[in-house]
């Protein structure tokens, strides 16, 4: 049997640190709230029936930095995680039985309840059982052979399993090739370099046209428009018009100034005076006009000027060019004499400046652009950059011919290739063949005896077939006493199995109709779709219960954990009873709950209380961080030893009864705070028993006081017939210093433990009523 635990470390939650003075008898109760590491335990039991010692040491927590301890007492023998193997078997009852025998997805060519013979139906043939654990034994040792082996091999290779780094090739001249690959790559980091350096420019120096009608105004058309501005006004301010005469008139006009026709002055002339106004007012806008665009035409002859300049600075650039490019192009020294374009330009734009100055003294005078023109013309019959620019062509041909000699390609796959190799030059060294020899010698034996193992397994299923049966009418009766719908109607062979193998066919009733429980089309959702989670796990704790229906001869233990869910509470008679029959029978029992209520009535059965141990799962919840309520918590999970669960099922009423009735036994200075701060609620809760209409939840011990004492009719219920109210009044004029705070005062301080005592017992002889 299992008598101890002696530790559990570092294994998830559990921190189990030292053994306990009670060890575990026949019938061993384990409360525990959810997430306290009930599952763990099971989880553990089930690793060593497994012989799996890595698989406890992966379940070491992160916040952990100690190494995985497990230290049990079973028959005799200390059992480790280095010495894991016993004659025990634990049988354990949890949800990952329950999925693993009521339904297995995506498996068309297996039952849902294929686990059921290894599983629900135990040891068959002791003898195969016998060899399975020495093989899976002799497994273990050579696992713990090959792991240093697959360490060492994927440390030097990285991402590569064990099969991987066996199929590595050979190659030959590895290190000549690695040097030719790196001589590769520095030539493509200088590819890089050279495709960064710039290239040539030719010169090109464009003729502009230039607009020269700006200079085009003559006195034509001046009095053209002043002409236009009279008929205007003619036509506008006279009832006759005749034009011809006034136009006449004015030809004739002498140096006298007066009329031809009739001698008068034309100085009072309305329409002598309006030809006169309105030439004036169009010289004036001509003026203006030739201002802004002689502007213009003026800069778009300096503009040659700034061409010819940024000409002069791209040779300059081309030079520098050349220059950058002289430790791999030699032989040009390119250069252009742009002094003559200089003059000429300069000459030009002063030819230019002349002409719009001498046009604005005078705006009717003849503009003569002779010079001009030759000017431009020789400005443009100047510039011959060919002979410059063949050469621009010639050396960047050179530097295109250059960089298609250089390497191509990539350096990281370069690289790559490197890599390669060396990773096959590591493959190839002696200790690396050593040893994949030496695993795949280990891992062949390995596989040999896990071949066997599953041989073994297919016999042993095969001889429960015939088992099966004596177990049906015990799997009925546990489902009738659960009260579920659900009953095993027939068990026949049939060969559907994979490839054609036998296996069993299980038919059950439920609700007057008959489902298959195969992978079938019309039922393969019978489990998850169908049944219930209450009657899904009264199904699976049959199967499971069945063949404990004997004496115990394996040498089983049994393990239950949260065999009661919330959902099927009516099991809970049936399964104390059934309880009761493993232990009978001779089986230790652990039976692990959330819900102290169960394990307290298991506690408290008749027959079973003499044969039962209460324990708690201790849970500390770790903050790293107190004032962050983001910070990591990590709980930490130990035994402890419980006399029974009243703590957790008693009204709290009684837990403070309880409590005080303790403390005035035996008073204690650690006590005397929480004491005097319980004895105010526990008056209230007493009284509100006494009188559960009149004082609600909105009536405290104040009030209270002050009801009875203000209480004058003797047939009153409230009235004070034992005179009672003076010492109620005196122990709340104690408790209520304590109940409430004084600013930062909790007067915690000025308590004594002897007056904590006594008012503690006068409050506990007027509750008990003595």
């Amino acid at each position: 049997m299992l008598e101890k635990i002696i530790k559990i470390e570092n294994i998830k939650q559990w921190q189990h640190k030292r053994a306990l003075s009670q060890g575990f008898g026949k019938l061993n109760l384990i409360y525990g709230r959810n997430g306290s590491g009930k599952s763990t335990l099971s989880k553990i039991f089930n690793y060593i029936n497994d012989s799996d010692p890595e698989a406890i040491s992966a379940l070491k927590p992160i916040e952990s930095q100690g190494v995985p301890n497990l230290t049990l007492r079973i028959g005799g023998d200390t059992i480790t995680l280095s010495s894991i193997e016993t004659p025990y078997n634990f049988q354990v009852f949890n949800q990952e039985f329950i999925d693993s025998n009521l339904y297995i997805p995506n498996a068309k060519d297996k039952s849902q309840l294929t686990n059921y013979y290894e599983f629900s139906l135990g040891k068959v043939s002791v003898s195969k059982e016998q060899e399975i654990e020495r093989l899976k034994a002799e497994n273990v040792q050579i696992n713990s052979q090959l792991t240093p082996l697959e360490a060492r091999l994927t440390t030097k290779f990285p991402n590569k399993s064990v099969a991987k780094i066996r199929t590595i090739k050979a190659i030959s001249n590895a290190d000549d090739k690695i040097a030719t690959l790196q001589a590769q790559i520095q030539d493509l980091k200088s590819v890089e370099h050279y495709k960064k350096r710039k290239t040539l420019s030719e010169l090109v120096l464009s003729k502009p046209v230039l607009d020269s009608s700006v200079f085009t105004l003559n006195i034509e058309s001046l009095s053209k428009e002043a002409q236009d501005k009279v008929e205007q006004h003619i036509a506008t301010h006279l009832k006759e018009r005749d034009v011809t005469w006034i136009e006449t008139g004015t030809e004739l006009v002498n140096e006298s100034g007066n009329c031809p026709f009739c001698a008068q002055p034309l100085a009072s002339s309305n329409i002598f005076n309006l030809y006169q106004d309105f030439i004036n007012e169009s010289y004036i806008k001509a003026s203006d006009k030739f201002e802004l665009e002689s502007d213009q035409f003026e800069l778009d002859v300096r503009d040659i000027g700034c061409k010819i300049e940024s000409l002069e600075a791209l040779v300059e650039s081309n030079k520098k060019i050349i220059e950058d490019w002289s430790d791999r192009i030699t032989g040009y020294d390119l250069n252009y004499d742009f002094k003559e374009l200089d003059r000429l330009s300069t000459d030009l734009l002063r030819e230019c400046v002349e002409l719009i100055k001498d046009k604005k003294k005078d705006l009717l005078l003849q503009t003569d652009f002779t010079r001009f023109n030759q000017l431009f013309k020789q400005v443009f019959d100047a510039v011959d950059f060919t002979a410059y620019n063949d050469q621009v062509i010639a050396f960047n041909q050179k530097l295109a011919d250059f960089l298609l000699k250089l390497a191509t390609g990539s350096t990281q796959s370069l690289q790559a290739e490197i890599d390669k190799i060396e990773e096959t030059k590591k493959r190839f060294e002696q200790q690396v063949v050593d040893d994949l020899a030496t695993h795949k010698s280990l891992s062949d034996e390995k596989s040999s005896k896990s071949k066997k193992i599953r041989e073994l397994k297919a016999e042993i299923d095969k001889e429960q077939e015939d088992s099966i049966k004596e177990h049906k009418d015990s799997i009925n009766s546990l489902l009738k006493n659960f009260h579920s719908m659900i009953r095993i109607k027939e068990l026949e062979k049939d060969n559907k199995g994979k490839n054609g193998s036998t296996r069993l066919k299980y038919v059950i009733t439920f609700i007057d109709k008959e489902l298959s429980v195969e992978n079938s089309d019309d039922n393969k959702h019978i489990f998850e779709h169908v049944l219930s989670l209450g009657d899904r796990s009264a199904l699976a704790l049959a199967f499971f219960l069945s063949k404990f229906a004997k004496s115990n001869n394996d040498k089983s233990i049994i393990i239950l954990d949260d065999p009661m869910s919330s959902l099927d509470n009516y099991r809970k008679d049936a399964t104390i009873v059934e309880i009761e029959k493993l232990i009978n029978n001779g089986y230790q029992t652990f039976v692990f709950s959330h819900d102290p209520f169960f394990l307290s009535e298991i506690q408290k059965y008749s027959i079973l209380s003499q044969f039962t141990q209460c324990f708690e799962i201790e849970v500390t919840y770790k903050k790293s961080n107190p004032l962050n309520p983001d910070s990591s918590q990590f709980i930490s999970s130990q035994i402890i030893e419980k006399n029974n669960y009243d703590s957790h099922v008693l009204h709290s009423y009684h837990k403070e009864y309880n409590k005080l009735y303790e403390f005035v036994s035996d008073a204690r200075d650690e006590c005397k705070t929480e004491i005097a701060r319980s004895i105010r609620p526990i008056l209230e809760a007493h009284l509100r028993f006494l009188y559960p209409r009149e004082f609600n939840e909105g009536v405290w011990l104040g009030n209270m006081i002050t009801m009875i004492r203000n209480e004058t009719d003797p047939n009153s219920h409230f009235f004070d017939k034992h005179g009672q109210i003076a010492q109620i009044a005196k122990i709340n004029e104690f408790s209520k210093d304590f109940h409430h705070a004084d600013g930062f005062d909790t007067k915690i301080q000025s308590l004594d433990l002897q007056t904590v005592q006594s008012y503690a017992q006068e409050t506990l002889v007027f509750v008990t009523g003595i």
